[in-house]
C-alpha cells in the first residue's frame, strides 16, 4: 500500500497567498520595495535556506529583524483554511486506510499553530518541518526522514506540492510527486518531472484509486 505525504503551505492550507503583503510589509520597514517578489524563489525551503538566500541576495536587509517583523504580519493578519479539495481527499486517505504524512519547510511553531487553529493534526501519522532536518528542500532530506518514520519505502509514497523546491525535494527522493501549483507556476523542466499536475486537490482521488 502507498503512503502520502503532503506540503503545508500553498499545498495543503491556503497560506501562501498572505505571504507576499507579509514580506512586503517587512522589507518596507526597513525602506525595501518589493521583497513579495522573492518568495518564488525560496518557497519550500526552510528558515535556514531562505534566511541564507536572503543575506546573499539582500545583503542591506537585516534578515533577523526581516524574519520577526514577516512572521507576526502573518500571525496578525493570516486566516488558515484548507485548499479546494483537501478535506475531501484526506476522507478519502482515512476511509482507505492509508498513511499520511506532512512535511514542510515551515517551522514547527508554524505548522503547530496552523494545525491547531484547524484541528488537523490528528490527520497525520507523522508531522516533520523544516526545524527537523539540517538541510531543507530542494534537498531530498526531508522527504527521505518522512519515509523513514511511516516504514514506507520512497518508491511507495506520492507527494503533494505546489513549489518548484518541494517538487525537486520529492524527484531527488524517488518519490511520485503530484503538482498543484498555487501562486508560483511550474516550468517546463518541472511539469516533465512530475507524475501528474492538478488544480483542486480533490482531483488526486481517481489517480489514486488505480492503486489501492
Amino acid at each position: 500500500m502507498f503512503s502520502v505525504i503532503f506540503d503545508m503551505d500553498g499545498t495543503l492550507l491556503d497560506t501562501q497567498r498572505i505571504c507576499v503583503p507579509a514580506w512586503d510589509y517587512a522589507g518596507e520597514r526597513q525602506g525595501i520595495i518589493g521583497m513579495g517578489e522573492h518568495i518564488k524563489n525560496v518557497s519550500g525551503m526552510n528558515k535556514v535556506g531562505w534566511t541564507k538566500y536572503l543575506k546573499e541576495n539582500c545583503p542591506t536587509l537585516d534578515a533577523d529583524k526581516f524574519n520577526i517583523e514577516m512572521r507576526q504580519y502573518i500571525i496578525d493578519n493570516q486566516v488558515v483554511r484548507f485548499k479546494k479539495g483537501a478535506e475531501e481527499l484526506i476522507g478519502f486517505l482515512i476511509e482507505n486506510k492509508i498513511k499520511i504524512a506532512l512535511a514542510s519547510g515551515s517551522s514547527r511553531e508554524s505548522v503547530n499553530h496552523h494545525l491547531g487553529e484547524l484541528d488537523a493534526y490528528h490527520f497525520f501519522d507523522v508531522t516533520l518541518t523544516g526545524s527537523d532536518v539540517k538541510v531543507g528542500k530542494p534537498a531530498p532530506d526531508i522527504f527521505l526522514e518522512t519515509a523513514k518514520c511511516l516504514g514506507t519505502s520512497p518508491d511507495d509514497c506520492f507527494v503533494f506540492e505546489d513549489s518548484p523546491n518541494g517538487v525537486k525535494a520529492a524527484v531527488a527522493a524517488g518519490m511520485k510527486c503530484i503538482g498543484v501549483p498555487d501562486i508560483t507556476e511550474f516550468s517546463k523542466e518541472i511539469k516533465d518531472t512530475l507524475f501528474a499536475e492538478i488544480t483542486s486537490l480533490d482531483e488526486a482521488i481517481h489517480i489514486l484509486k488505480k492503486y489501492l
